[in-house]
């Protein structure tokens, strides 16, 4: 919208991206979220580091059970080390829980989950092996109420695909970079990145202090490259780090 406001040309149309969509903040991601768990037909498969059981928690619960009443297959895969954020409201101690929501949710025979110890910090949504939802909101009210984060939809099976396998696809324009057991991609991407800006980097990050990163930016930015680095004021954790790296 800001674009759009202050652009200097008149704007004839204005078209979605069919292939690729950015969700920002919790209000519309957990709103889109749940719209494609009330369409799914086939399939929804979940990988999330922390479920905590608050009211987003139990939300999501509930349209899931919803979703496999309508005979939609539920495989949902919880990182036991996320429980470290969860404490008292920790997503595995609902099992035992009374409330019919969460009863519901562990008996039904479209739900399986998989509780690992992968240290995976993927937050992942697959909706019909055609929709890959994919950022850094967990399943608990401080994203969807409080913090400041996003969730990348894209569609497509390619992209499923990648994601799953873990190899590597290019298509539309688009390159759907991961870490996986065998491969890290992602830092080497980022440092390139960072190595072939031309004008300027924006960087926003709740946590910095890596000596790389940060010698790489001090560079680029004596190189004439205008570096431009957000931090919340107040972090929940690491903010003595964060300090002493700006």
């Amino acid at each position: 919208m800001r674009v759009i406001i202050r652009s200097k040309s008149p704007i004839t149309r204005v078209a979605r991206h069919r292939t690729v969509r950015l969700w920002v903040d919790g209000f519309e991601a957990f709103r889109r979220i749940r719209k494609l768990i009330a369409r799914a037909h086939h399939s929804i498969v979940i990988q999330m580091f922390i479920w905590k059981d608050d009211e987003t928690g139990r939300q999501i619960a509930r349209d899931l059970v919803e979703a496999a009443d309508r005979g939609v297959h539920i495989d949902i895969t919880k990182e036991a080390v996320g429980d470290v954020f969860e404490l008292h409201r920790d997503f595995v101690g609902t099992r035992g829980k009374s409330d019919p929501t969460w009863r519901r949710f562990w008996k039904h025979p479209n739900i399986r989950v998989t509780y690992a110890n992968d240290y995976n910090h993927a937050k992942v949504y697959i909706i019909d092996d055609e929709i890959l939802l994919i950022g850094g909101m967990n399943i608990a009210d401080e994203p969807r109420r409080l913090w400041h984060d996003y969730v990348l939809e894209l569609r497509g099976d390619e992209f499923v695909r990648q994601y799953l396998t873990g190899k590597s696809v290019h298509t539309h324009s688009i390159e759907l970079v991961q870490n996986t057991f065998d491969v890290r991609e992602i830092r080497p991407t980022v440092m390139r990145l960072l190595s072939d800006a031309t004008k300027s980097i924006v960087l926003e990050q709740s946590y910095i202090n890596d000596r790389v990163v940060l010698e790489t930016l001090a560079r680029r930015s004596h190189e004439g490259v205008r570096v431009v680095l957000i931090f919340p004021s107040t972090p929940p954790v690491h903010g003595n780090a964060n300090a002493q790296a700006i």
